[in-house]
């Protein structure tokens, strides 16, 4: 398999002298969704839900710093504790902090494509990772603690994890919070078409429009890379790029 630098980001790699200084951001966005910012290596986007009674992140960052920086921005904001994370997918920038979430006592939650893919080819995502990021560290392979064949509810709910197919990645998965009427895109949905190289491009508008066609309801989406609130109209804009680089 062919490695690439954006690899699982899906943008730009660029030397980590010329990124912006390392900081994670969290933001909030409606009701119980945050949006998490992670200015390491290359930018990201997570979400983190406050539950009721505890903490959902969606999307474990790019590394154990990473996460814990983020675990410190939700102290400033509850006392509830972080029970669980969910690998969005297989990638470092999605899975590279379970290390930490473990050490808290959170649970590390995915579908078990993630897992199975996170068995097979981490060691080639941290050794790429690191031809673009030097001081990315060699992270040992931290496995889910829970997974599900389909698709799966948290927090009582209210919050979905939708998996409809290949798209950036093979596992890549979409999380719904219907109260706020947001969905995660995760790295499938963002503003640029970013980097194709471990994309199904057949099945990729597919996927896009499967998600049309749920009917969610959602007013906001979540990119995972780039700025990080768009409208619903996100989903039209990009199968507008894959079909411009089709042609």
């Amino acid at each position: 398999m062919k490695l690439s630098c954006a690899l699982i980001l899906s943008v730009v790699v660029v030397p980590l002298a010329l990124a912006e200084s390392p900081r994670v951001v969290l933001t909030p966005l409606r009701g119980n969704v945050y949006v998490a910012e992670d200015y390491f290596y290359s930018k990201e986007n997570s979400v983190v839900f406050v539950g009721e009674n505890s903490v959902t992140v969606v999307g474990a960052t790019w590394a154990p710093e990473t996460a814990k920086l983020l675990a410190a921005e939700i102290d400033k904001i509850t006392s509830k504790p972080i029970t669980e994370v969910i690998d969005t997918n297989y990638h470092p920038d999605r899975a590279g902090g379970n290390a930490y979430f473990k050490s808290i006592g959170a649970k590390i939650i995915s579908t078990k494509l993630t897992s199975d893919l996170l068995t097979a080819h981490w060691e080639e995502m941290v050794a790429y990772v690191q031809k673009g990021f030097p001081n990315y560290p060699a992270l040992p392979l931290v496995l889910p603690d829970t997974t599900f064949d389909e698709d799966f509810e948290l927090q009582g709910g209210s919050v979905k994890a939708i998996y409809l197919g290949p798209s950036h990645t093979p596992d890549g998965i979409f999380v719904f919070f219907p109260r706020e009427k947001v969905l995660y895109g995760n790295c499938i949905l963002k503003e640029q078409l970013g980097n194709l190289d471990f994309a199904n491009l057949a099945e990729y508008p597919k996927t896009l429009e499967k998600l049309k066609r749920l009917n969610l309801g959602f007013t906001t989406i979540v990119a995972g890379h780039w700025s990080p609130i768009h409208g619903p109209e996100l989903i039209d804009r990009y199968l507008q790029l894959l079909a411009a680089r089709q042609r």
